[in-house]
């Protein structure tokens, strides 16, 4: 179970992947397109050829439908891992959003590829340049259980500006490939119906339990903890879009 303990109603749906439990307005469809690029920038070689943090992304694209001004329902792909999820969003009180997905892969169900997420955001926003978010969410796939819990802040900086900065330390259900920890920082620039985050951190992905794992011969629990010692991080971005 993934908890993500985040209070705050901030302008603006996402930090860099953890929700802010805002919801869109009544009765229209959006678009979200997010990046992260695989190689961590400042990592051994990248001096010699820096190019090649934009070599290889995990690529999100998701489509959301709002049923009302507290409820949405969306289908996300995730193009780089062949896999296909549903999700949806329910906020049954102004401070707490329920997020729900499931997600298996694209060419053919299989139990153990199959993944369930469920995360509880508090959310609350102090004036109106501060918000706070908190989220545990649980992950499983039947055989495996991942809690962990979203802590996030966000402020406006000025006019159409914000910055965020998320952490998800893992709680209960690591093994040998999964990280300590999920970190991010975000920045964002509101643009009439679009939104535009330009994140650093250090996820392979957008959510659990990718976000969570090491790359491939990588066996430390403390990869993510490391990474932020040694100044290693990830580029990507969001691109958000009402239509």
């Amino acid at each position: 179970m993934s908890v993500l303990l985040l209070l705050l109603a901030f302008p603006g749906q996402r930090i860099a992947n953890l929700p802010t439990g805002v919801l869109p307005e009544s009765r229209v469809w959006q678009l979200n397109i997010s990046h992260r690029f695989l190689p961590a920038v400042l990592a051994p070689g990248w001096t010699s050829d820096p190019l090649q943090l934009f070599g290889g992304a995990n690529v999100r694209d998701v489509l959301d439908k709002s049923l009302s001004d507290r409820a949405l329902v969306g289908l996300n792909l995730t193009i780089s891992t062949r896999e296909l999820g549903l999700h949806g969003a329910w906020a049954p009180l102004d401070w707490l959003t329920v997020y729900p997905e499931i997600n298996t892969h694209l060419y053919g169900f299989q139990p153990d590829s199959t993944w369930f997420n469920l995360g509880l955001c508090c959310h609350r926003t102090f004036g109106e340049k501060l918000a706070v978010v908190a989220q545990p969410r649980y992950t499983t796939n039947t055989s495996e259980h991942l809690v962990s819990l979203g802590l996030g802040a966000k402020t406006q900086v000025v006019n159409t500006w914000s910055l965020g900065l998320e952490a998800e330390p893992v709680l209960l259900g690591r093994d040998s490939t999964t990280r300590t920890i999920a970190w991010s920082l975000a920045v964002e620039k509101e643009y009439g119906w679009h939104n535009f985050i330009f994140t650093l951190g250090s996820p392979l992905d957008q959510s659990a339990p990718g976000m969570f794992r090491s790359q491939p011969g990588d066996t430390s629990a403390y990869a993510g903890l490391l990474e932020v010692a040694r100044g290693h991080f990830r580029l990507g971005f969001n691109i958000l879009r009402k239509i």
